[in-house]
């Protein structure tokens, strides 16, 4: 099937559907990671698992490094902060999640060190249980 992961619907993605959903550095690509995870909490069945890893921020990150396109392709813009990532996750309705696994990303780059600045990033694993 080929679709995008805001729109799931649109391939033949029933509701309550899928089992576990599995995600590694995709969902921080997205324009809008409110829509995936809304679809992600769609397809899953009652008691059905999303298991993924992406890039966090510990800050929000501003708009104008949101739209670089190095920092894109590097994974760092599309960071989501870890506290807006809370309550999305709580709005959509994954109150059962945990962190399995979470490190500090190093940056070699100094051109991309100096953009960001005091922003610091982190590939943190979660699974989130649809309850």
């Amino acid at each position: 099937m080929k679709g995008t992961i805001e729109d799931l619907k649109s391939i033949g993605v029933e509701d309550e559907s899928v089992d576990v959903v599995i995600s590694n550095c995709v969902i921080n690509l997205s324009g809008d990671k409110k829509k995936v995870i809304e679809e992600i909490w769609r397809i899953l069945k009652v008691g059905g698992e999303l298991y993924f890893s992406d890039i966090f921020s510990d800050r929000r990150i501003p708009e104008h490094l949101r739209k670089d396109s190095v920092l894109w392709g590097e994974c760092l813009s599309g960071a989501l902060y870890i506290e807006d990532f809370r309550r999305l996750m709580e709005a959509v309705g994954f109150k059962a999640y945990y962190t399995v696994k979470k490190s500090r990303v190093t940056i070699d780059n100094k051109m991309v060190i100096m953009q960001v600045g005091k922003i610091e990033f982190y590939s943190i694993t979660i699974r989130a249980f649809k309850i």
